[in-house]
């Protein structure tokens, strides 16, 4: 293995510092790095469209859980990053519960913003974990809530 630093590109740095950037739970922060017609899907999740449905989704996602990203690999060509990551899910409702939750990501950039996000996981990790379904609840938005199981 070689010693030499590793140089990413300056889209790779703006991803990672974004990415990093989840564990504050700042939107303001992090919709400062969309585009503003930018869109954002989890697959299986249906897509999000502009930083004001991005700002719903992400109230919507913190007001469950916090992340913390931990970003294993980072590779583009262009202005296409790919991540390989594990994003750990705290649970709001019982701090003690931390689901780790393989993702692969893919984002386009465009002038230093993101103009379009897919990240690609298996969403029932997340839901088993957390103990909530995570469910469209229109063609736009998510959303989510407690399972019967937790509610009763």
């Amino acid at each position: 293995m070689s010693d030499m630093p590793i140089a990413y590109s300056d889209d790779e740095t703006m991803v990672l510092e974004f990415l990093d950037h989840w564990e504050g739970c700042n939107i303001d922060v992090l919709l400062g790095y969309f585009a503003e017609g930018a869109s954002y899907i989890d697959m299986p999740l249906p897509p999000r469209h502009g930083k004001d449905q991005i700002r719903i989704y992400l109230d919507t996602v913190f007001s469950a859980f916090s992340v913390r990203i931990e970003t294993l690999n980072i590779a583009s060509r262009d202005s296409v990053i790919f991540t390989e990551r594990v994003d750990y899910l705290q649970s709001n409702a019982d701090p003690s519960v931390v689901v780790p939750l393989p993702v692969t990501g893919v984002m386009e950039v465009r002038d230093g913003k993101i103009v379009a996000w897919r990240d690609y996981l298996d969403l029932r990790t997340a839901e088993e974990g957390l103990g909530i379904a995570i469910r469209p609840a229109d063609a736009a938005m998510t959303g989510i809530a407690r399972t019967q199981e937790q509610a009763a």
